[in-house]
């Protein structure tokens, strides 16, 4: 490469397209850039992009061609060592975001490599920051990425995860032990960095915070989505680059125990974490998937089974049979229900109440959930051959007053189990059934007779989890008398009553709901149901006779909680529907279906593409990207509107803030346009709600405004936008500045 002097050529006045120079250096002939061209009709991708997909063409070919064409120098990566001092003139971001790499410094010139020197944009941009002269040269594109990756890993991860990721809680791993194997010392070192440790203890926080259940962590082909199951219901939270994704795997098997060295076989780990005065067990699971390792973190909360057994949720008459069976001498409780329905809560309450100094409680579990002072538990070790029937044979040898076991799953501990509830035990465990009557069917195919469960079984509960209203948006339910007419076919309902809803806030994340509280069904065994079991009893008649006995089903005290306004009527359905006929369940089907939340209207029109190839936002997905435009003038909102939908975005409007924010939350929008001033809550308020979340703190923001002054610019890019542009906006620049933010790492990309 020569050395630039200071006569080197400035870019020629005018700018040719890349397909234009390709075919005067006789690379493709024009049938293929028309082919191309009409192929950038439906992806939006760089013409050079589309003819490396093509086939027809390489990046080196291009480069090539354009050092050839343009009169600048070719220039190989491979090889090149890069001193810091020149690295630090060109931030990590901008090089990525226009594929260039400052190489050195000659005679005041900084002397960059870039894919395609006819982003001139990106030559101005680079003078500003830079505020040297440049020398442009040219290399290929697989030679640029390499060397950003080469050169800015460290950099990469402290701008992404940097100091400011962590939120307001401060968050500890407690016991942190470390993998000492000396082959994966690199891998440790990288695990250990500022950022990635920030990072990882900042989606736990995030997590605890949102009062997450569980967090899934999950790579696809071309990121790493993290998701949270928040009351029963997932949720994506972010989506990331897959260049993280290896050190955040390695850095939660370190904190929880694991071999970070096997990538290929599935493990099992634990840690506990503390925010603020709480701690936290973590049960961490790592499966080999087609992207990657899946990383699945269940939290738990030592406080969840603290609960009383008032507070569990039982109607007044259901409440009075639960504490009668549990104060029993001996015999046998179960408690049915679906995985995450509560049940180890329900037991772990029933146990608290009976824990003291005059009996020994002992319980066998998989595994122990929460540590219960005074109770002795066991947690089984399939491996190493101990399994429910083999713990539940030990304990009975413990001369116990009371045993838990987490759950029957076969029919050797069936037995064992029920011979120890007509031996003098109380024995309290879980069954995996759709109902309480459907337990003793259950039973009987076990091989449990008949007269054994009449003589030992004394209560079955059924229960399910339900969402609960957030109470600070609750409001009545405008559909309640819909409703009702639905409901007459199983019950007579009290038209002076009403069902309630939440109408969606910041607290509840836009969904209407916060927490979650159990329905039940509990199923005494009384003499009338003993009369009746025998080998071949079908649940049904099991619950014919203890209707008559005044059973509620699951379904009909979620109704009741719904009259109460702890849940609404379409969360029961969703989880307990009831029994009726076929018309009956249609109809009110469609019922629930109409009072769904409202959905924000997303407006989309079909328009031609863009014809000038360098001005075409770099995007690798056929689907369109979704920009949130936010501005109370309905002129400039017209105005973006027609600029972006020429460009085959799909956009999405809002008035002011605390609309945008709603609809960032719900959408998730790949990017967000947003003015200074607006009512309610003005551009800069909505930046720091949006930079304070997990959710949707990786959405790239551009401010507008009118003001062009360098202080209001720093106050904005401080409050955390990462573009600023004043009105009038101009098309291009505007379009350009879309194209850098959206192609840059670590961006949340639509569902």
């Amino acid at each position: 490469m020569s050395i630039p002097t200071e006569n080197t050529p400035k870019a020629p006045v005018r700018r040719k397209k890349l397909g234009e120079l390709l075919l005067q250096a006789n690379l493709i002939d024009q049938k293929t850039l028309d082919n191309a061209l009409e192929i950038q009709k439906t992806q939006k991708k760089k013409i050079g992009q589309i003819l490396m997909d093509m086939g027809d063409i390489d990046d080196e070919m291009i480069a090539k061609a354009l050092a050839s064409q343009l009169k600048i120098p070719f220039l190989r990566l491979n090889n090149i060592q890069i001193p810091k001092e020149v690295l630090d003139l060109v931030p990590q971001e901008m090089a990525e975001n226009y594929l260039l790499l400052p190489v050195k410094v000659v005679k005041k010139q900084l002397v960059i490599a870039m894919a395609n020197p006819l982003e001139f944009y990106a030559l101005d941009d680079l003078r500003f920051i830079s505020q040297m002269s440049i020398f442009v040269t040219v290399a290929p594109q697989s030679n640029i990425l390499s060397a950003i990756q080469k050169f800015y890993p460290i950099q990469s991860l402290n701008r992404d995860l940097g100091p400011d990721t962590v939120f307001s809680e401060a968050i500890e791993i407690v016991g942190q032990t470390k993998e000492k194997e000396h082959n994966v010392q690199d891998l440790l070192n990288l695990t250990e960095l500022p950022p990635v440790v920030r990072f990882t203890n900042t989606v736990l926080a995030d997590a605890i915070k949102m009062k997450a259940s569980d967090i899934h962590i999950e790579p696809q082909k071309g990121n790493v989505v993290i998701r949270y199951r928040i009351d029963g219901i997932m949720r994506e939270i972010m989506q990331i680059d897959k260049q993280i994704h290896l050190s955040l795997v390695s850095r939660i098997k370190i904190i929880s125990n694991m071999d970070i060295s096997i990538r290929r076989k599935p493990q099992d780990g634990r840690a506990q974490v503390k925010v603020g005065d709480s701690r936290f067990d973590l049960r961490i699971s790592t499966l080999p998937a087609s992207y990657g390792e899946k990383v699945t973190i269940r939290i738990l909360n030592p406080n969840a089974g603290g609960m009383g057994v008032e507070e569990l949720g039982f109607s007044e008459n259901d409440l009075r049979h639960f504490t009668e069976a549990i104060v029993r001498p001996q015999g046998i409780i179960l408690v049915t229900g679906p995985t995450g329905s509560g049940k180890s809560s329900t037991l772990y309450t029933a146990l608290k109440r009976l824990n003291s100094s005059k009996v020994n409680i002992v319980t066998v579990e998989d595994p122990v959930e929460f540590d219960i002072v005074g109770i002795n538990q066991v947690q089984i070790n399939p491996k190493a051959g101990v399994t429910f029937a083999d713990g539940l044979r030990s304990i009975l040898r413990q001369d116990p007053d009371i045993v838990m076991v987490g759950e029957i799953r076969d029919s050797e501990t069936a037995k064992i189990a029920f011979q120890a509830a007509q031996t003098g035990h109380l024995v309290l465990s879980t069954l995996h059934t759709n109902d309480a009557p459907s337990a003793i069917t259950r039973l009987l195919d076990m091989g449990v007779d008949s007269f054994v469960i009449a003589d030992s079984l004394l209560a079955v509960i059924g229960q399910r989890l339900v969402r609960g209203i957030c109470k600070k948006c609750k409001i009545p339910d405008p559909l309640t008398p819909q409703i009702f007419e639905q409901l007459e076919p199983i019950i007579n309902p009290d038209r002076t009553k009403k069902f309630w809803k939440g109408a969606g806030c910041e607290a509840c994340q836009y969904s209407g709901y916060m927490g979650r509280l159990g329905i039940f069904e509990l199923l005494m065994i009384t003499p009338a149901i003993k009369e009746i079991l025998s080998k071949n009893v079908a649940a049904v008649t099991i619950k014919k006779a203890a209707d008559k006995e005044g059973f509620t089903t699951l379904s009909m005290d979620g109704i009741d909680k719904a009259f109460k306004g702890l849940t609404t009527i379409e969360e029961v359905f969703r989880v307990a529907p009831p029994e009726y006929d076929d018309a009956a369940q249609e109809s009110l089907d469609k019922a629930v279906e109409s009072r769904g939340p409202v959905s924000v209207s997303i407006e989309h029109k079909a328009h031609e593409p863009e014809p000038e190839p360098s001005l075409s936002p770099s995007i690798s997905s056929i689907c369109p990207e979704k920009i949130l435009i936010v501005d109370d003038n309905q002129v400039i909102l017209k105005i973006l509107r027609n600029i972006l939908e020429s460009q085959n975005y799909l956009i999405v409007s809002a008035n002011n803030g605390i609309e945008a924010l709603k609809i960032a939350v719900q959408e998730k929008p790949n990017l967000i346009i947003t003015d200074y001033m607006m009512p309610e809550m003005d551009g800069m308020a909505l930046i720091n709600k949006l930079k304070s979340q997990l959710t949707t703190r990786f959405i790239p923001v551009i401010m507008l405004t009118q003001k062009d002054e360098v202080d209001a610019e720093v106050a904005v890019i401080n409050a955390g936008a990462d573009d600023y542009l004043t009105k009038p906006v101009n098309p291009k620049r505007l379009i350009v500045r879309i194209n850098r933010l959206l192609n840059r790492p670590f961006v949340v990309e639509a569902e």
